[in-house]
């Protein structure tokens, strides 16, 4: 049993899928390459806190939220059998959930730890005496202990800060992100899904729902400016973090595909087997 598209797309159908996600994919990351050369922005205005709502759109918060309405743009396309429905959208939600949760994982507990990397902006508030004398440098902000503690100290120092000035909304994620930099969480699971998406719809999608599941890469895209754009994280993190997640998604979807399929036929040949004749 073939994956069901939703509308023939014609000429494109004779394009391989690898090229047409590529055609996304490779645009997309040498446009994260050019986040080496993204200006400063004023951390006190509105465009910065706008930024900050961008980051988190992102967040373990939000992309459950993100996963949810993915698999209902999947599975909303005409043409499919209730149980190729009830398959698709249970493998990717629990496909898209698990992918998500265990590079987050790795990279918070396993590769972030490793690398070792302090957050450029807590190596400036280190380097002007913003943390305290008993901080005197970045390490000794990681020393401190975990992540709340770290939050706390810069609860208590950061009001107190007038350079660089922090509009309200930065501040408290400065005070949130008190993890290691390298590389960036954001850049990967934003780029993670979109690339699992991307890949999903070009596969089985047409018309607006395909338009929709393409123009995710440039959402991952601009939350991947907005880390060094807020400072708390270098280019070359979510540079390597677009990368890692950029083949995390393609990796998941073609588990996901396999599965799908995989079940779909299984059942199928159940059914052919008990009645006689074929589904």
């Amino acid at each position: 049993m073939s994956g069901v598209v939703e509308e023939p797309p014609g000429a494109a159908a004779e394009v391989p899928l690898g090229r047409r996600i590529a055609v996304v994919l490779i645009p997309i990351y040498v446009l994260v390459l050019m986040s080496f050369v993204l200006p400063e922005i004023a951390l006190d205005s509105s465009f910065a806190e706008l930024v900050v709502r961008l980051t988190d759109s992102s967040t373990w918060q939000q992309l459950p939220l993100l996963c949810a309405a993915g698999v209902i743009v999947l599975v909303s396309r005409p043409g499919l059998s209730a149980r190729r429905r009830a398959v698709e959208g249970v493998v990717v939600f629990v496909a898209m959930g698990l992918g998500l949760a265990g590079v987050a994982q790795f990279n918070e507990h396993v590769l972030k730890p490793a690398v070792h990397a302090p957050r450029p902006n807590i190596v400036t508030l280190a380097d002007a005496g913003a943390l305290g004398p008993e901080v005197p440098d970045a390490d000794a902000f990681y020393e401190l202990g975990d992540k709340d503690v770290r939050r706390e100290l810069l609860r208590e120092q950061l009001p107190e800060l007038d350079e660089p000035a922090l509009a309200p909304l930065v501040r408290e994620h400065w005070i949130e992100e008190t993890g290691y930099t390298f590389p960036s969480g954001h850049a990967t699971a934003s780029m993670t899904f979109a690339t699992m998406m991307l890949a999903l719809g070009l596969c089985w999608l047409g018309g607006w729902r395909q338009r929709i599941t393409t123009a995710l890469p440039v959402w991952a895209l601009c939350v991947a400016y907005s880390r060094p754009l807020l400072r708390v994280h270098r280019p070359l993190d979510v540079s390597v973090g677009a990368l890692v997640g950029m083949g995390l998604g393609l990796l998941c979807f073609v588990v996901i595909r396999w599965l799908v399929e995989r079940i779909t036929d299984e059942g199928a040949r159940a059914t052919e087997s008990v009645t006689g004749a074929p589904s």
